[in-house]
């Protein structure tokens, strides 16, 4: 149930608390999707998702309740992007709770496309909250495995730091992993001799994320900015209020990098777009260019 869900139903509980003579909420058995929106990362067709489905106040009898897919509002298709285990599911009795189980086609979800299920609960006007209704949307998000060694390789860089200090757009770099870890090691990413690590966190399909486990040295002051300042250290680590990810399906890495000298001031956050090639695309880069 989500936090405006909770909130609403803790106050109602409190109101009857304090005054026995408001019964209205204590006589009555609303029932409700439990989110009204719901995104679901389908990796693979094999795995069951739970739409939770929420009672008000329990019953000493099983509770059956009907949901149906509202075809002609949905661009999903089921049978084609998703199934429905079954459109009846049953609260038992004594319980508040129980779920709709959906699984996703994954060979028929395309990368770029997201279709939506528009779910509605086939239940008593008497059990309909008027606050929620009975409608739930479920997205369907094609994700892929994560395999670490799918970043190994070449990788070309596109980077607002190479367009405003290194007078190109575009630079190829080469990357190395460590499967025990998820960690990717960025050769020279801007300067010769200067490598970057950085961590692949997989906990999540629907926000994988990239994280800058410390502050890193990028390059020299000299090279980037054609004198020393400070101690002659160009640093890199992650900015706040920026969140830097990776696409599993396509090989992508978008890195939000600060950039800044110790004791002498922020030079700037950058983003760097990171597209994995093959080694045959690479070698052709190497000798014809970009």
């Amino acid at each position: 149930m989500n936090i405006k869900h909770l909130a609403i139903i803790g106050m109602a509980f409190a109101l009857l608390a304090c005054n026995t003579e408001r019964t209205t909420y204590n006589e009555t058995n609303f029932i409700l999707f439990s989110a009204e929106e719901h995104t679901l990362g389908v990796i693979d067709s094999q795995k069951w998702f739970e739409i939770p489905i929420t009672a008000t106040r329990t019953a000493d009898y099983n509770r059956n309740v009907g949901v149906e897919v509202i075809a002609s509002e949905s661009s999903a298709i089921e049978g084609l992007h998703f199934i429905v285990e079954s459109n009846t599911v049953t609260i038992p009795a004594g319980k508040l709770t129980t779920a709709l189980r959906i699984k996703g086609m994954a060979e028929n979800i395309p990368i770029d496309v997201q279709p939506k299920i528009i779910l509605n609960l086939v239940i008593n006007e008497e059990e309909t909250w008027d606050v929620y209704g009975t409608r739930c949307e479920v997205t369907l998000q094609r994700c892929c495995p994560f395999d670490i060694n799918n970043f190994a390789g070449y990788a070309k860089i596109t980077s607002t730091w190479l367009m405003q200090y290194m007078n190109t757009d575009s630079r190829l770099v080469e990357t190395e992993v460590d499967a025990a870890t998820n960690t990717l090691t960025i050769k020279s990413m801007f300067y010769e001799g200067y490598d970057i690590k950085i961590s692949l966190d997989d906990s999540d399909p629907l926000a994988p994320r990239v994280i800058v486990p410390e502050e890193q040295v990028l390059g020299s002051t000299g090279e980037a900015f054609g004198t020393i300042y400070g101690n002659g250290k160009l640093m890199m680590s992650e900015p706040s209020g920026y969140t830097s990810y990776y696409g599993t399906c396509e090989n992508f890495m978008v890195l939000y990098s600060m950039m800044y000298v110790d004791n002498v001031g922020t030079v700037g956050t950058f983003v760097n777009i990171f597209e994995w090639i093959s080694k045959e695309e690479a070698e052709r880069i190497m000798r014809e260019g970009f």
